[in-house]
């Protein structure tokens, strides 16, 4: 079960907090629940939290993160709270500090999704330092782990389904890195394999690409 996370530094030096705080309207608009209600900010004890405070306690910070957290199978989710704050419940434990975090879900888009927004200081007020890998990578295992573990694992029928959504897809997909791992060295891909399934998303995405003028016989 897929997760991405897109992950931003902020510098809050300058025009920054001014930007942080356009920022953090932006995410609480209007039409971005399910009721198509302003979006309303929580942390992790609070289930309305308070922008204008969180601000100002960042204020002289020297930069703030910003992360997306998606899920691909976040539909199934009713409430999206407990799955962010498990997240940055694991965040706090592998960089080994409690976090200063405040979060928007989104409903209004077609994988509902949300914006975590937290602090560039760590618990003893010193600057909050995350390595690049575990933003691109360690945080989006540990979210992954814990949609696995509320969801279970994918039964073969939803494994395929999915594969099949990717056949008209405008964006790399599963089937696309596959192509590009077996790939020959002159840039030649093939649509024949073993498995029947297999070949038939194959074929149909390379009618896709082409049709794309991303590929051509």
């Amino acid at each position: 079960r897929r997760v991405v996370i897109k992950s931003r530094i902020v510098k809050l030096a300058g025009n920054g907090l001014k930007v942080a705080r356009a920022h953090l309207r932006y995410i609480q608009r209007d039409g971005v629940t399910r009721e198509g209600q302003p979006g309303q900010l929580y942390s992790a004890d609070l289930d309305r939290a308070d922008g204008k405070a969180f601000l100002a306690r960042g204020e002289g910070d020297r930069h703030q993160f910003r992360f997306i957290v998606s899920a691909e199978d976040s539909v199934e989710y009713d409430d999206l709270k407990p799955f962010v704050r498990r997240l940055m419940e694991r965040v706090e434990e592998d960089l080994g500090t409690k976090l200063d975090w405040v979060a928007v879900d989104h409903y209004n888009t077609g994988h509902p999704h949300s914006h975590v927004l937290v602090r560039g200081k760590i618990d003893r007020n010193k600057d909050l330092i995350i390595a690049r890998e575990y933003m691109t990578t360690g945080m989006r295992e540990r979210a992954a782990e814990i949609v696995r573990l509320d969801l279970g694992p994918r039964t073969d029928f939803e494994i395929e389904d999915r594969l099949r959504e990717q056949i008209g897809q405008e964006r790399l997909t599963d089937i696309d890195r596959t192509l590009i791992r077996e790939h020959a060295a002159e840039g030649i891909v093939w649509s024949t394999a073993k498995d029947a399934f297999q070949q038939t998303l194959r074929a149909g995405r390379l009618q896709r690409l082409k049709r794309l003028g991303l590929a051509e016989e």
